[in-house]
């Protein structure tokens, strides 16, 4: 079969999508195969700056996140509702509850998370949006999952 044939149709049979499919794989091979090509002139002081200028920012943006990590849950009350352990919400319109359990699955991407608020000695549920930004210590909690306007949120320390 000749390739350029192959080319000009635009329904395959059966032998011909295995010979195309072969083809692929050879030539995927055959460039895995390929030695990796490696730059040999030497790195100027200026790249050599940019790199360590580079790995600098990583490293701290990374110390930053691990700070921010540890401020948001450190010295933070935490209260024992029927049997299971909650954070305060402070900077709420009332005093809303999330469970640990809960913000221990909290990240960057926006999630429908329940929180509590106490009614009569009873715990009442609400769904919000929660989100953390790694670069804050504080969480940001939407009350509508339509219109997503968040607010500002911190738990109440001891």
């Amino acid at each position: 079969m000749d390739y350029k044939d192959m080319n000009s149709k635009n329904v395959y049979q059966q032998d011909e999508k295995q010979a195309i499919m072969d083809m692929l794989n050879k030539e995927r091979k055959d460039q895995e195969e390929q030695p990796l090509e490696f730059d040999t002139k030497p790195t100027s002081n200026v790249d050599k700056t940019k790199i360590m200028t580079s790995l600098n920012r990583q490293r701290r943006d990374e110390q930053l996140f691990k700070h921010m990590e540890i401020k948001r849950i450190e010295n933070k009350k935490v209260y024992y509702i029927h049997n299971r352990k909650f954070y305060k919400i402070k900077n709420l319109e009332r005093d809303y509850y999330l469970r640990v359990d809960d913000y221990d699955k909290l990240g960057s991407r926006p999630r429908i998370t329940t929180i509590y608020h106490d009614f009569l000695g009873e715990m009442k549920k609400k769904d919000v949006l929660i989100q953390i930004r790694r670069y804050s210590d504080k969480i940001f909690i939407s009350d509508d999952l339509i219109k997503v306007y968040y607010r500002t949120c911190y738990f109440e320390d001891e």
